[in-house]
């Protein structure tokens, strides 16, 4: 069976769109579990969100929306309309389909390894998440040519075996060639990473033939967390340096190693 998995973001600024990471659903014919920041022990406390969203009230309340849906089979309904809502801070996007037995204790494990992937820690004080520090290498960090930026969730439409299939990146920027750019946590369950580390691989090696691509480059952006190196995380390393130029995001110089790659300067300031 499979079950479809959510990833829920918190947009601070609808107008410059540098959504969090605060929740992740998985639900199987309307029905599912949710995890998000700020739920603890079956309820939820508002000051582990502080910081993190405008209104914790607001917040709980929004938990509480999701939660009546899943409970009455209904949330496949109102999925679309959650997601279509145009300067909205809270988001729902649709993320893919995982395989599963559908019983309640194996749909929240899920739920527990994707949220600790993908959210993690709730506390204001907590690492910053990859999609924070990746926001902010990439777009407050960079200075870019007039007329020329990072573009966000870009795709591909390839033919496989004579079937379409979509291919997406996190960003793109375009110049004298084209240059796509993934995240990727290295800090997931072996599982996992695996799992991401082949994605990625067949992303990239399906799309470097793709006509309207010039020159095209791959740049990784990898995050360790808390997590220390070791050999297999060395080994996919390895494998995604095969094609990919890779970047830890939390290293000091992780900014100018990104410009020197996009062929652009440094903000004064970073």
């Amino acid at each position: 069976m499979a079950a479809n998995w959510y990833l829920v973001k918190y947009v601070p600024d609808p107008f410059r769109d540098e959504p969090k990471n605060i929740g992740v659903v998985v639900e199987d014919n309307g029905h599912g579990v949710v995890r998000f920041i700020g739920q603890r022990d079956g309820g939820f406390d508002g000051r582990r969100v502080r910081g993190l969203v405008r209104s914790p009230r607001t917040l709980k309340a929004w938990i509480e929306y999701v939660e009546y849906h899943l409970a009455t089979g209904t949330f496949g309904e109102q999925v679309h309309r959650l997601s279509s809502r145009a300067g909205q801070n809270y988001r729902v996007d649709f993320r893919g389909t995982v395989n599963s037995p559908g019983s309640a204790t194996e749909m929240s494990a899920l739920a527990d390894d994707l949220f600790t992937e993908l959210v993690g820690d709730s506390s204001p004080t907590a690492l910053q998440s990859i999609d924070d520090l990746t926001n902010d290498l990439l777009f407050h960090k960079l200075r870019f040519p007039n007329n020329y930026h990072i573009e966000k969730d870009v795709s591909y439409r390839v033919e496989l075996r004579g079937e379409p299939h979509e291919l997406g990146f996190d960003y793109r920027y375009e110049s004298d060639r084209t240059t796509l750019l993934d995240k990727i946590s290295l800090a997931a369950p072996e599982k996992q990473l695996r799992k991401n580390v082949h994605d990625l691989m067949f992303r990239i090696e399906h799309v470097r033939e793709y006509k309207e691509l010039r020159r095209p480059s791959f740049v990784t952006l990898y995050d360790l967390g808390k997590t220390r190196m070791s050999d297999q995380i060395e080994g996919h390393l390895r494998v995604i340096e095969r094609y990919s130029h890779t970047v830890d995001v939390r290293n000091n110089q992780a900014a100018e190693d990104v410009a020197d790659k996009l062929g652009v300067p440094l903000l004064q300031s970073a």
